[in-house]
């Protein structure tokens, strides 16, 4: 009777878990991060503070965790996109580029957190929370590596990885980039502003498969021009 309460009272925290993760991601699309209070989160969840607390233990821990979440559907979702490619095709490098923009547009939540992870995210954690997210990237990125190289089969070894890397810093670039300010979003509305305007999934394709492009051995890339 012991090991089945035991049970259900984990199965509670984890359901309740989850749940905090959800209200948080839903107020990530509605106002920006550094406007968010672990306050506004608990009254949301119908929660005492103290509690919130009790299950993550700064508002960068929650935030780190809702990432977590994130980037783990995204790799499984992807790796299941780029399976679906046709590898080798002429065009393999634009149909990659164009599968992983796409991918990452229709997850705001992820795009939104990720250029937070360094800056914010990770500068109010412990060690061992540190070493639990660094554990599931780093799984992760193989995973995803795997599948970049079965779409991209030119790849050197060991490139899979460096595509996900520089992925990340193109991601964390243009998203800010394509999301001023306001303020700044209405002087860039200005038609001579044109040129100064980023579209993200525009630029992150463009940007994509310029750079596979480049990283793929020079008679793949003549074979195909």
């Amino acid at each position: 009777m012991a090991v089945k309460q035991r049970a259900r009272k984990d199965e509670d925290k984890a359901a309740r878990r989850r749940a905090i993760l959800t209200v948080a991601a839903r107020l990530l699309g509605r106002k920006q991060y550094h406007r968010i209070t672990m306050a506004e989160v608990a009254r949301r969840c119908h929660l005492a503070k103290g509690t919130l607390y009790l299950y993550f233990r700064s508002k960068e821990e929650l935030f780190l965790a809702a990432l977590e979440d994130e980037l783990a559907q995204w790799f499984d979702a992807l790796g299941e996109q780029l399976a679906a490619l046709a590898s080798g095709s002429a065009d393999a490098p634009e149909r990659f580029a164009a599968t992983v923009a796409r991918s990452l547009v229709e997850r705001e939540t992820l795009t939104d957190l990720l250029p937070l992870l360094h800056t914010v995210l990770e500068q109010n954690i412990d060690e061992d929370t540190a070493a639990a997210f660094k554990q599931m990237l780093l799984r992760k990125v193989g995973e995803g590596a795997t599948a970049v190289h079965l779409a991209l089969p030119g790849l050197a070894p060991g490139d899979g990885v460096r595509v996900l890397m520089r992925l990340h810093a193109l991601v964390v670039g243009l998203r800010q980039m394509a999301d001023p300010a306001p303020v700044v979003a209405q002087v860039l509305a200005r038609p001579q502003m044109e040129p100064l305007r980023v579209e993200f999934e525009e630029e992150l394709r463009g940007s994509l498969a310029a750079m596979v492009r480049g990283m793929l051995p020079l008679q793949v890339v003549s074979s195909v021009a």
